[in-house]
């Protein structure tokens, strides 16, 4: 049975790539606060964070523009998203993730992999952001809880 935080090259090259973005992301944070300290290191890291969820933003509504895509719903921002689903389980509910594809990888690091791993989740409130979205998540694996909960409202 394979752990499902380890890359395996009979899985999918999606799943794959998404595991190995979550390892590349946690050696580059770990090292980042080893270098400059905790509260220094998170700043940084949330900076790069943000400039990085602004710039797929800018991407996915370039891509809405060349189709003709005016994003006012969820149906519609999952035709320009640029993540792909593979590697998250949902729950019955929208918004609700049982199991995280990046948590996976990222508890393998214990402690440290998942506080560094929750300041990669505050770029959601940016992707969504971006389009007018409001995000309220009350539940977050990489802050202790069972699953992960989102849940959305639209600001325009």
């Amino acid at each position: 049975m394979n752990e499902v935080g380890i890359i395996r090259h009979d899985e999918s090259e999606g799943l794959r790539f998404g595991k190995l973005m979550a390892e590349c992301y946690y050696y580059m944070a770990k090292h980042i606060v080893e270098a400059m300290g905790e509260e220094q290191g998170a700043q940084v890291i949330r900076a790069a964070l943000k400039e990085f969820g602004e710039d797929r933003v800018a991407s996915m509504k370039r891509e809405a523009a060349e189709k003709g895509v005016e994003v006012t719903d969820f149906e519609k921002y999952f035709t320009i998203r640029d993540m792909p689903d593979c590697g998250w389980i949902n729950g019955d509910e929208r918004g609700v993730v049982k199991q995280c594809l990046f948590h996976e990888v990222w508890k393998r690091y214990g402690d440290l992999g998942i506080k560094l791993g929750s300041y990669y989740c505050e770029i959601d409130y940016i992707l969504y952001g971006g389009f007018g979205f409001h995000l309220d998540r009350p539940k977050n694996k990489c802050l202790g809880d069972d699953e992960c909960a989102m849940h959305f409202t639209y600001d325009k």
